[in-house]
């Protein structure tokens, strides 16, 4: 099975090196009261929301941040990039969203209390990140101020993410409030002089590392609070423990035979798992699909993607033209998000980095016809901006 996390790492931290960031003229550095009686809170840019709320749009870097409430689990994943590893959100929340470690940290006294609330960014914002320099992170720190927050542990997904977690941080800090960036792009911490920031080699996507794997998590954090206790920043340490997509075996999923023979085998497919799927999420009652499509449009929206593959104009199958190219990266974004989903629940054994990708698009024949579908676009010399976000970056 290919693995695309050595070219995608590569080309995520040339990209990172030479990422354009704003400039802060200090680095403010908040002492902070012991840990064990400070109130903590997370602030992600993944853009989680709840399924009730509308979520975040492609692009969307303006004044929109989501307020989430302690006790709130129903989460969306609002990140709409291919190149991260979805699948460990899909399965855990806390790989992104550490809400139950942080509880699980209270309890065992490490930590005084957990906020009531907690903030979800958008991590894809302008070079400038103008907006939550002056705005939007300002608005936040004063709402977690009011709450008497104490610490402000961030996270991030995406490749963009690391230039916006870093600008919160310092947004943060002069605010008033101490913060801790978890990061795997120690480059942009170190040329944006980030308070405190926890360097972590993990693949893009699982700031905590592995999902379901509370021990690991919990390592994961202490490492970050262990910062707290240097006198003076910018400082930043490294996690000694690296994660790769090499890690654990591959996902092994069972996949439905053929049912109806008068169908492509992508539209039967994905026909058959609804069930499954249903039953999935009454368990977990949580979902990412739904950005651009329901679960009942999957197999009409597979269809477009085969006739693109057998050589029909992607202008003519179905999509909007004013903005095909958001329309495509989101409907692939809910079929990824359906497959992925819904593995997560029916694999036996752990879910290894980037497996849930290399399953969809090794495994599936909803995947290798989005596949066949980018190559076909690729060929025809179609702009890279409407097929290259189909896939992730390492995939032909």
């Amino acid at each position: 099975m290919m693995s695309v996390f050595g070219k995608d790492e590569l080309a995520m931290r040339k990209f990172a090196s030479s990422m354009p960031v704003p400039e802060f003229e200090e680095t403010h550095f908040v002492s902070n009261k012991p840990l064990s009686q400070a109130k903590v809170a997370i602030v992600t840019t993944a853009g989680l929301h709840r399924r009730s709320a509308p979520g975040f749009e492609i692009g969307d870097s303006d004044f929109h941040y989501e307020t989430l409430a302690r006790d709130t689990r129903d989460l969306k994943l609002g990140h709409h990039s291919v190149n991260f590893d979805r699948g460990g959100f899909a399965a855990d929340l806390n790989v992104v969203y550490p809400i139950d470690r942080l509880e699980e940290l209270a309890v065992e006294g490490v930590i005084g209390a957990v906020a009531e609330n907690h903030y979800a960014f958008a991590g894809n914002q302008s070079a400038t990140v103008s907006e939550i320099r002056l705005d939007s992170g300002p608005h936040c720190a004063m709402k977690m101020l009011a709450e008497n927050v104490d610490i402000v542990v961030i996270t991030g997904t995406c490749p963009l993410c690391p230039r916006t977690v870093c600008t919160l941080a310092h947004v943060f800090e002069a605010a008033g409030i101490a913060t801790i960036v978890i990061t795997r792009a120690r480059e942009v911490a170190e040329r944006m002089k980030v308070p405190r920031a926890l360097h972590t080699v993990f693949p893009p996507g699982l700031s905590l590392g592995k999902p379901r794997d509370k021990v690991f998590q919990i390592e994961v954090l202490k490492a970050a609070f262990k910062l707290l206790e240097a006198p003076q920043g910018p400082v930043i340490q490294e996690f000694p423990i690296s994660i790769s997509a090499s890690d654990g075996e591959p996902l092994m999923c069972s996949l439905p035979p053929q049912m109806n023979p008068e169908l492509h085998p992508a539209v039967d497919e994905a026909e058959a798992l609804k069930s499954a799927y249903s039953r999935a999420f009454k368990s977990t009652k949580r979902t990412s699909v739904g950005m651009q499509i329901g679960v009942d449009e999957i197999p009409q929206a597979l269809e477009k993607f085969i006739k693109i593959a057998e050589g029909e104009n992607w202008t003519e199958v179905g999509f909007s033209n004013e903005s095909i190219a958001e329309t495509m990266y989101g409907t692939v974004h809910d079929i990824r998000s359906y497959y992925e989903e819904l593995a997560c629940e029916l694999a036996d054994g752990p879910i290894g980095p980037w497996k849930t990708e290399q399953w969809f698009y090794d495994d599936t024949k909803a995947g290798q016809i989005i596949l066949k579908a980018r190559r076909a676009m690729r060929d025809s010399e179609a702009d890279s901006s409407l097929w290259f976000g189909l896939a992730t970056a390492g995939r032909e």
